[in-house]
């Protein structure tokens, strides 16, 4: 073992310098000047080379970090009413990098996580889990100390820090596309009428939602359904119809565009195709195109109503001779149309599971199994029917049309946010107002046809 002792250490610089004196006034050791200066540097280079690698490196894993944090919060942004919470979690559960290279070891954590509405996302913060569609992370920042400082110290008349501090952000949004869905969209009644009528809540499954073709090339009001451009094709009248009659497998992006008109006639006609009515051919309508009663407070202007129906005098009327389903007074409309059916549903009081397959039944819900197929004579259609049992329900666009100026032609965000309705009747009157019940938001986990991209944000 050497021990280093002060005064042989400075014996030794002593002796160094008293050499170094010697070469400068020694010509004929010119040359190893040069070579020790030049090994000098190349020890100075070595350990500069091997700070800016490690600021390197840990620069990556901070920001591989801050990504994968994003990405996660960014993913579970869904519109639900626990979105923001599941966006946080997610984000810290995948703070699993750790680093060895910096002054404080171990995982890396989050300083802040901010989300941004669909207005603009580079300024208009929010904590409405309905409104966020990107996420902003902010990691705690790491120093690194440099190996080089002291000897740069040296040579420097001033001060040079001896570490260096790291940061870290990454943003990332929903990147969604969404297949099988008709060219219809609905401007949220919750910006008008407050949040308790968001379509997208799944508490409000059962409501009935009065839509119609909407008010022109004007602004659209909120509840309000509009026409949409086809994914594919021409934005014609003719070509609007056909797409909503027979849901041509068009997927769209997070980004509409709006149909302009009323289109009433083409609205009227593609939607009745369901229900084996208007001019449409093929009509390949649902297999049950039963009308079932409306809530009892749908009149006048009303958009959302109290999904307060009257199951068990339906059931009377059009299965005398049939035994009332178990539960039938809380029956949704959507629901006694798969019971009549013969279909195996999941059902939580008012929120529907269907199909059934490829899913777990969620927490709080209990499995409907009828036993036989019992659709009334009169809900029988004349036409050859739909193989798809769910010809009735129709995937739609819902936007916060106030917020984002929704009117006329133009390209819009939708952010994924679709909810599913089923169509309670036939289409009927001048205006195509078009009764529907609300079944619940379009989820990705409940269906095959949302997929759910993330994208990192620059």
């Amino acid at each position: 073992m050497t021990i280093w002792h002060k005064n042989l250490g400075h014996g030794i610089l002593a002796g160094l310098w008293m050499g170094l004196r010697s070469l400068l006034g020694d010509r004929r050791g010119a040359t190893t000047i040069y070579v020790a200066f030049a090994g000098v540097l190349a020890l100075s280079g070595g350990v500069l080379a091997l700070d800016i690698g490690r600021v390197v490196v840990l620069r990556s894993q901070m920001q591989n970090a801050a990504d994968a944090a994003a990405l996660s919060a960014a993913a579970q942004l869904d519109g639900q009413s626990d979105a923001i919470m599941r966006g946080t979690a997610a984000a810290t559960d995948a703070i699993s990098n750790a680093t060895s290279l910096a002054d404080t070891t171990g995982d890396f954590t989050i300083q802040s996580i901010v989300y941004y509405n669909d207005v603009d996302p580079t300024d208009v913060v929010t904590v409405l889990d309905n409104e966020a569609v990107y996420a902003d992370i902010t990691l705690v920042p790491r120093t690194i100390s440099i190996f080089l400082a002291p000897a740069l110290q040296a040579i420097s008349s001033g001060a040079v820090s001896d570490q260096f501090t790291l940061e870290a952000t990454a943003r990332a949004g929903i990147l969604p596309i969404v297949c099988a869905a008709p060219p219809y969209m609905a401007c949220n009644p919750a910006e008008s009428s407050g949040s308790g009528d968001d379509l997208l809540d799944v508490t409000n499954a059962g409501r009935q939602l009065l839509a119609k073709a909407g008010p022109g090339s004007g602004s659209l009001a909120p509840g309000n359904f509009g026409l949409l451009c086809p994914s594919s094709g021409n934005c014609g009248a003719a070509s609007v119809g056909n797409a909503l009659a027979n849901d041509p497998g068009l997927c769209y992006t997070s980004i509409v565009t709006t149909s302009p008109g009323v289109q009433t006639q083409q609205a009227r006609n593609g939607i009745n195709a369901r229900m084996d009515t208007g001019n449409k051919n093929p009509k390949n309508p649902a297999q049950n195109v039963m009308s079932y009663g409306r809530d009892s407070d749908m009149s006048g202007a009303t958009i959302l109503g109290n999904g307060d129906w009257d199951p068990v005098a339906y059931w009377m009327a059009n299965h005398p001779s049939d035994s009332q389903p178990s539960d039938l007074s809380d029956y949704t409309r959507y629901q006694v149309y798969l019971y009549e059916l013969g279909e195996t549903f999941y059902r939580d009081e008012n929120k529907t599971g269907y199909p059934t397959t490829d899913i777990t039944i969620p927490g709080g819900y209990i499995t409907v199994a009828p036993s036989s197929n019992i659709v009334p004579a009169a809900g029988v259609p004349s036409s050859s029917p739909s193989s798809d049992i769910k010809r009735r329900v129709i995937k739609i666009a819902v936007l916060n049309c106030n917020a984002l100026g929704v009117q006329g032609s133009g390209d819009y965000p939708t952010y994924g946010r679709y909810v599913e309705v089923f169509l309670t009747e036939e289409v009927a009157g001048a205006q195509a107002n078009t009764y529907v019940e609300v079944i619940g938001p379009l989820l990705k986990q409940y269906s095959d046809d949302v997929h759910i991209n993330v994208q990192l944000v620059e």
